[in-house]
């Protein structure tokens, strides 16, 4: 079955996305009466054209927005990015509009994010549904989530980390994933999806007890996730030596990720302090971590020792 251009939903104007060398973003009135065209327009006329007339029942459903818009001249790959970005946004808020405009608008919408194939155009869709807080779009979101396929659970959570309807339908699906997920990716977005809230004691430490438990995964961005979402859901103290051990990690951004975990949650303890201090003395750590590493020691008492090797790294970065 051929599939309609998304910007066919678009009242009649027709999107092209730049994707490389020689494409174009470019817009053209579909329902203008037939006209001598040349160049990317006289293209994009052949291709509409060629689709079933029996599809064109798609593009009926925004017939309540009106008219379509003047068509504006193609814009080359030469272009300005600021002018493709622009049209990019413009595109993107009349999707969003026809979204909140009513159920059978919003229901085109994701019935076309499953069946698009242009990367392009799924991310648009994927942006202006995010952006939608209905129950529909948590719907597809849970049937993503929970496919047996792994790129469509990825696609799922990336939906739920913007979903505000349904916060304890999100956590008891990101539990799941971390008990279960296999794929590193999927586990990541998963992770982001998960928000931090005030829950039943038994359900916080069973969430901590599954983060405490992936900041030892074998992938290194689970772990730098699994490290800050640890720093926010524990209350009690007892991550504190998981995010000490993170800043002596192997991986970078694990290290970066316990540094803004003690930023973002105020952790201190004897235990940080000493990772803090071995950092910013290791000469072979990152420079900006080192500065990141200064400023979270500012919040410690330091001894005449570590004040002196406090003074000393300052000097050495610059600060």
């Amino acid at each position: 079955m051929h599939m309609l251009p998304l910007s066919t939903l678009l009242t009649g104007v027709t999107l092209s996305f730049a994707c490389g060398a020689g494409t174009a973003w470019f817009f053209h009135e579909t329902d203008q009466a037939p006209g001598p065209m040349t160049g990317t327009a006289s293209v994009a006329s052949r291709q509409s054209a060629s689709q079933p007339t029996g599809m064109n029942q798609f593009a009926a459903i925004w017939s309540q927005t009106g008219p379509a818009t003047e068509s504006a001249p193609a814009i080359q790959s030469a272009a300005p990015y600021a002018l493709i970005k622009s049209t990019a946004t413009t595109e993107e808020q009349k999707l969003l509009e026809l979204a909140q405009s009513g159920p059978a608008a919003l229901s085109r919408l994701i019935q076309r994010y499953g069946t698009e194939n242009n990367l392009h155009a799924k991310d648009m869709l994927k942006s202006v549904l995010s952006s939608v807080q209905k129950p529909e779009v948590f719907a597809l979101s849970a049937q993503l989530a929970t496919s047996t396929d792994a790129a469509r659970r990825r696609e799922g959570f990336e939906l739920l980390q913007h979903a505000s309807t349904e916060p304890a339908g999100v956590r008891n699906m990101v539990k799941q994933a971390l008990a279960h997920e296999q794929s590193p990716e999927v586990l990541v977005q998963a992770l982001v999806a998960l928000k931090s809230a005030v829950v039943e004691p038994a359900e916080s430490g069973a969430i901590v007890s599954q983060l405490d438990g992936l900041t030892q995964h074998a992938d290194p961005t689970v772990r730098s996730q699994s490290v800050l979402q640890l720093a926010q859901w524990d209350k009690s103290g007892s991550a504190v030596a998981r995010v000490s051990q993170a800043l002596a990690d192997p991986a970078l951004e694990v290290r970066t990720a316990a540094v803004s975990a003690l930023a973002q949650s105020g952790m201190r303890s004897d235990q940080v302090k000493a990772a803090l201090l071995s950092m910013i003395n290791n000469a072979n750590e990152n420079r900006d971590l080192k500065d990141s590493a200064l400023q979270a020691l500012e919040r410690f008492a330091l001894s005449r020792e570590e004040y002196a090797h406090y003074v000393q790294a300052r000097s050495r970065t610059g600060l």
